[in-house]
């Protein structure tokens, strides 16, 4: 299986002192490998404030590189048709479970308190565009896969709450 785009839906608490202007990241991990670095920024929003509830969509080669799992990479300069594997996205052999991890990590002292993180994706995967031509298409809809819904303070101020958290699809 092949994700060629994630949404994380991310609610911060509403209650005071929630919000943060410290930077959160979101690691996406395969068996506890990191795959890639997502920041839950928009820079010109004020966005992980008191019950604030935003979608950070990562899709494409630049968001979501392709990482291959159990497919081997072909060796430069060779080429196939089709590709075993689509230009982008990264590869789950075994599915999501107890194969996913996403890591939260805050960058700075400025508390903030999660409530929710829900985790959408788009599966890329191969299809007929024609009787004798198959090609790698990415789903249109998002699929829901998993909820977080543990109340967690976090900060890197240790009597605040915790650095890392890690959220575990099991």
């Amino acid at each position: 299986m092949w994700i060629g785009a994630i949404r994380l839906t991310v609610q911060t608490k509403d209650v005071r002192y929630a919000g943060t202007d410290s930077l959160v990241q979101a690691s996406v991990i395969r068996n506890g490998a990191e795959l890639r670095v997502l920041n839950l920024d928009y820079p010109a929003e004020n966005d992980l404030e008191r019950g604030a509830i935003r979608n950070y969509d990562y899709s494409g080669a630049t968001k979501l590189p392709r990482r291959n799992d159990k497919t081997p990479p072909l060796p430069d300069g060779v080429g196939q048709n089709p590709m075993p594997y689509p230009g982008y996205g990264f590869e789950f052999s075994n599915g999501l479970n107890g194969h996913l991890t996403l890591r939260l990590r805050i960058k700075g002292d400025d508390m903030w308190i999660k409530d929710n993180v829900d985790l959408y994706i788009r599966l890329i995967r191969q299809k007929a565009t024609s009787f004798d031509t198959l090609a790698w298409i990415e789903d249109t809809d998002w699929t829901y896969i998993a909820s977080w819904s543990k109340d967690t303070k976090m900060s890197t101020d240790s009597d605040e709450g915790y650095t890392t958290l890690n959220l575990n699809l099991s």
